[in-house]
């Protein structure tokens, strides 16, 4: 079949996908941003780390004012707060959102806070930009969803590679049709799980720390809840710990999965098989290995896919026999006339399809992920990370920690969000909350 038709069959089967709500168009390009005096009215929840980047963009995007600030650690928080003092502060993100001026909030804490800080805000109709993986449980993520398109509101996740050209060619190289159906996708990750060791007897938290606002909905535990090496600081080791994140695979997978999401239109897997390693020496009981394969459907005349997740080695095999130099994390397409490996800043062709020519650039160049984000607020528009499409990327990744802790494969309906042939599964599927938190 020749790559003319290749791409006639996958644009229309983006056309049926679209009709149905699922595929995002990008920006389009040369919009005009906001006059001045039109700026948005953003409360950053998280101000340090990943929080202080996000407010570094949402500062200079020239769209905003940054109107309100909150952290738990008033340590950290103290510099910042320096740098905006007339912006109102505060340690609890409910008094934040409850804040009549805010439009929008950025969210940049732990996952187990991310729902219940995004649901306030969405109920409060105030847009939401929200970090990955968006939550830390599936059934979160459903609400946030469901409750972002009822309320209409504006929305992004912090994916912030999606912005990136590299990516933005290897959408339009698979979509072109060059490669052929592809079926097969790889996607492995070199990050591992850090052995962590519970503190015993609990310590009291540093000052400056309200650890029991850091807890929030999750457990009550001791203080430091948890050590890794020498390090006792909870505000970055808490991904190794299932009370707080979902390790690896909850922290890159929406990084390195939302590649082949965008280029090949995938949503929700139907069957997902999980087997993991725990090589480390750690109390944490989450694999530093793991290999997940999610099935997916087929979509219009685009053939079902199978997508196989590894993280902890660097390369496509569990074993960390295969490797591809230069490619220590990856994602590789599997085509029937061409295969094509990509990471955050490149790409290349395993196997070149015979005629190929390079598809004119049909995405525009991004504006700036956060910028996107407050651009859409102005605009009435959407984003190309809006929580439709990353909702099911973020929901897809979980799946994975779910099909693990219920030992080992589920089937899923993406449509209903349950979960058939694995009796284990529902408990792992939502969170139990600490007394006095309620979604």
């Amino acid at each position: 079949m020749s790559r003319r038709m290749h791409r006639r069959r996958f644009l229309q089967a983006s056309a049926t996908l679209g009709a149905a709500g699922y595929f995002i168009n990008p920006l389009i390009a040369g919009e005009q941003p906001p006059r001045a005096n039109e700026r948005i009215r953003v409360g950053i929840i998280g101000v340090a780390g990943k929080g202080g980047d996000n407010l570094n963009h949402v500062e200079r995007s020239g769209l905003a004012d940054v109107v309100a600030l909150c952290d738990v650690d008033t340590n950290r928080a103290a510099p910042v707060r320096q740098r905006f003092p007339n912006a109102r502060f505060f340690d609890d993100y409910r008094r934040l959102i409850e804040m009549k001026d805010i439009q929008a909030v950025v969210i940049s804490t732990p996952d187990h806070h991310h729902a219940f800080a995004a649901l306030q805000a969405i109920r409060a109709r105030k847009h939401v930009y929200c970090e990955k993986p968006l939550a830390h449980s599936v059934q979160e993520v459903r609400l946030m969803m469901e409750a972002a398109a009822r309320e209409k509101v504006v929305t992004q996740m912090g994916t912030q590679i999606h912005a990136g050209d590299n990516y933005r060619r290897v959408v339009e190289i698979v979509q072109s049709g060059a490669l052929g159906p592809i079926r097969g996708v790889k996607v492995w990750c070199n990050a591992q799980v850090q052995a962590g060791f519970r503190v015993n007897p609990p310590q009291a938290a540093p000052r400056g720390l309200n650890f029991d606002l850091w807890l929030g909905p999750a457990p009550q535990l001791g203080h430091p809840p948890f050590r890794t090496g020498t390090d006792t600081s909870v505000h970055f080791h808490w991904r190794w710990w299932w009370e707080f994140g979902g390790g690896v695979l909850a922290d890159m997978a929406c990084h390195y999965m939302d590649l082949p999401h965008w280029a090949l239109n995938l949503r929700h897997p139907t069957v997902v098989t999980a087997v993991g390693r725990i090589t480390h020496k750690g109390d944490n009981p989450m694999p530093d290995k793991m290999q997940v394969d999610y099935e997916y459907p087929a979509r219009g005349p685009l053939p079902a896919v199978r997508l196989t997740w590894y993280h902890g080695v660097n390369g496509p095999d569990l074993d960390g026999k295969v490797t591809h130099a230069g490619y220590a994390s990856g994602v590789i397409f599997e085509g029937e006339r061409g295969s094509l490996i990509a990471n955050y800043g490149q790409h290349r062709f395993l196997q070149e399809p015979r005629d190929f020519g390079r598809p004119k650039p049909t995405i525009a160049a991004s504006i700036g992920h956060q910028r996107e984000w407050l651009q859409a607020i102005r605009t009435g528009g959407t984003t190309t990370c809006n929580f439709d499409y990353s909702g099911a990327l973020a929901e897809t990744v979980l799946l994975g920690n779910v099909a693990y802790r219920a030992g080992g494969k589920l089937q899923y309906d993406g449509r209903t969000g349950r979960v058939t042939g694995n009796a284990n599964a529902e408990r792992y599927l939502r969170r139990e909350y600490r007394k006095g938190w309620v979604l």
